[in-house]
């Protein structure tokens, strides 16, 4: 028990202030306990969001890396334990402050009712009845010992009287006179001394006749407080015994529960067998049993000389293998183009990337092949070169409806062959929208003005700087200031 629980008193004077302090001491808990039931809630919110982005990222993985069947399924089904058990978190949470946290708070409000003036009113009204009980029997134990202490003090000046006179008395050195003073001092003295101590039991009287009074009143008042400290100390339980309640739910939920057996179940369901199942249909996919288009002879066409975009396709009717190579030997016809110069792109329609060259392609190092990055280092002409329309390329799928197709021209690669790293530096206006589909490319948006850096190479791709980036992009998006459109 607390120390002022065991402190002694309380029908002395202002000894009540004791229950005065438990009924603010029980405010307090309440707040305490919505402070703690809060703090609770947070903890589950995190938790059940941390769950939850751990279910989303896991979830995720496994769709992006595992393939299907029973590994891919039980595992899937232990990242939904998760997020079921965020879900549970997450209802903790909000029992936690639609239940606990508003009731303990409308509790408190309708116990304790602000008012203006000498704190909360129910304080205030305690402390006043115990206040208003206690004074008559204050007054009159203040009567009492104000009695007392005169009946004490003269004690004291009779019992120092009495020495004087016997002094007096064996004193040859005090006159006659002096001994009769010291006597009547005395005797007087004696009256007094029986006259306060008639008061002081007076008083007494008067204060013990009162103490039936005084303990009633304050009995009553006393009985007030227990009763309020009663149905706080009920209600504090309660709502303990119903957090409680929703604690358990934690591990005793029927959602759980049977999410677990439904887990354990499939976990057991991913046997052997199933597993056999699995490498099964992956063998008629991925391994000996799959269909395979096996080589046979074509018959040579001219859309085999079609550069591919950014790496081998397949048209959609023939199944020719596309390449970027261009054979030296062939003259292909020239054309000039409004725009920069590039290079044709053919890929099937429904083609994820836009072509443009590697530095380091295998194909850049036959001697079949050209690059257009490279060029004669003592003429700077390439842009004046004569180029050639092959076919229509396919579009970009970040390209809008109004945007339109890479540049549909090549180079003649018998002129062009041996080029050399050419860098320029002009401005030019964006003509079009262009999403970057790799991280090389740099975005462009129409209207804008970007700075080209260098020339289209064989697949029609430029270098530029927008916006002190530096990137690559289809040349057929831009036009140099001073051109025509």
């Amino acid at each position: 028990m607390a120390a002022d629980v065991l402190a002694p008193g309380f029908w002395e004077v202002g000894s009540y202030k004791h229950n005065v302090k438990r009924f603010k001491d029980g405010v307090e808990q309440l707040d305490d306990y919505c402070k703690m039931s809060r703090e609770r809630a947070e903890i589950e919110a995190k938790y059940s969001k941390m769950l939850s982005q751990h279910a989303e990222k896991w979830r995720a993985h496994v769709d992006r890396t595992v393939s299907a069947g029973s590994v891919k399924t039980v595992w899937h089904e232990l990242i939904g334990e998760s997020a079921a058990l965020a879900r549970v978190h997450n209802n903790l949470k909000d029992n936690l402050i639609d239940d606990i946290v508003k009731q303990t708070s409308n509790y408190r409000k309708e116990s304790l009712h602000t008012s203006v003036f000498k704190g909360p009113k129910e304080i205030r009204e305690i402390e006043d009845h115990f206040e208003k009980a206690q004074k008559p029997w204050k007054k009159l134990v203040d009567k009492m010992e104000d009695k007392r202490s005169k009946y004490y003090n003269v004690c004291r000046q009779e019992k120092s009287a009495a020495v004087n006179m016997q002094n007096s008395q064996t004193d040859t050195s005090v006159s006659q006179d002096a001994a009769i003073k010291f006597r009547e001092r005395h005797e007087k003295l004696k009256e007094e001394v029986q006259k306060t101590k008639t008061d002081y039991q007076k008083t007494l009287t008067n204060l013990n006749e009162y103490k039936n009074v005084y303990m009633e009143a304050m009995a009553h008042v006393f009985k007030m407080c227990q009763d309020k400290e009663m149905d706080r100390s009920q209600f504090l339980i309660g709502v303990v015994q119903k957090t409680q309640k929703h604690y358990a739910d934690l591990i005793r939920t029927s959602q759980m529960s049977g999410l677990h057996q439904q887990l354990e179940q499939s976990i057991k369901s991913a046997d052997t067998e199933a597993i056999r199942r699995d490498l099964a249909q992956w063998s008629r996919v991925n391994g000996v049993d799959a269909n395979s288009d096996w080589p046979n002879f074509v018959e040579y066409s001219p859309e085999i000389r079609n550069i591919a975009a950014r790496g081998s396709t397949k048209e959609a009717a023939g199944g020719v293998i596309l390449t970027r190579q261009i054979n030296r030997s062939e003259d292909i016809p020239s054309t000039h183009s409004s725009t920069l110069p590039s290079v044709a792109v053919n890929t099937a329609s429904n083609h994820d990337d836009v072509g443009k060259s590697s530095p380091k392609s295998s194909s850049d190092s036959d001697t079949s092949t050209f690059d257009s990055r490279k060029h004669n280092s003592a003429t700077n002409k390439y842009k004046n070169q004569p180029h050639t329309a092959i076919q229509p390329p396919s579009w970009h799928p970040s390209e809008g409806p109004d945007s339109p197709p890479l540049s549909t021209e090549t180079p003649d690669s018998a002129k062009y062959g041996d080029f050399e790293e050419f860098t320029t530096s002009k401005p030019a206006v964006v003509l079009y929208d262009y999403a970057p589909a790799e991280g090389d490319e740099i975005g462009l948006r129409k209207g804008e003005t970007i700075e080209v850096l260098t020339e289209p190479d064989s697949l029609g791709w430029c270098t530029g700087r927008v916006n002190g980036t530096v990137g690559l992009f289809p040349a057929s998006y831009v036009q140099c200031q001073g051109e025509k459109s």
